[in-house]
Parts: structure tokens; sequence; C-alpha cells
């Protein structure tokens, strides 16, 4: 099968979603050595009245989360909200490079 090209990201989430690749193999190409690296992140140090430190850590173990992760994901849901989804950098990670 061939592969379709896409108008965007969206519709080929979509297609993706609902399709087998191993269909379109044919297409594939194979990849040479792919290195992962993690963008590297500043640390930004909080203090917490204790009785917040410790709800924050209660709600992260309910999702399952390390609290530093639970605490960065409402961060970044606070500056989505307050910023209209602009200008920060997890608002659109297919347009990072």
């Amino acid at each position: 099968m061939k592969t379709p090209k896409f108008e965007n990201l969206k519709d080929e989430r979509e297609f993706w979603d609902k399709q087998d690749s191993t269909n379109y193999l044919d297409d594939f190409e194979e990849a040479g050595n792919i290195v992962f690296a993690r963008a590297r992140k500043d640390v930004l140090s909080l203090r917490l009245e204790p009785k917040i430190s410790n709800k924050l850590k209660e709600v992260a173990h309910r999702e399952g989360l390390p609290p530093t992760t639970f605490a960065r994901m409402l961060i970044i849901k606070g500056l989505r909200e307050k910023l209209g989804a602009r200008d920060t950098a997890e608002s659109h990670p297919e347009k990072r490079n």
C-alpha cells in the first residue's frame, strides 16, 4: 500500500491511529544511527508552605506521578491558560527542531 500525502499533522495522526503500519512497510526507509537527546531544562527552585507541598505530593501520588513532574505539568497548564497556548515550548511540540 502507498502512504497518502497529508495536509497537516492532525490528518496524519488520525490516519495512523486507524491503520496498521505493517501494511505500509514498502514506503518506509531504514533509519541511520538515531540519538534521542533530551532538551536541556532549567532548574527552578520553589519555596512552598508544607501544607501545599504535602497536598502536591498527595495529588501527584494519586495521579501516579512524581511530585516534580506533576508540578511541572500544572505550571505548563497554567501558563498555557494564561498565555492562550502561545509562547510555551510545549504548546506546539511538532514545531520544535
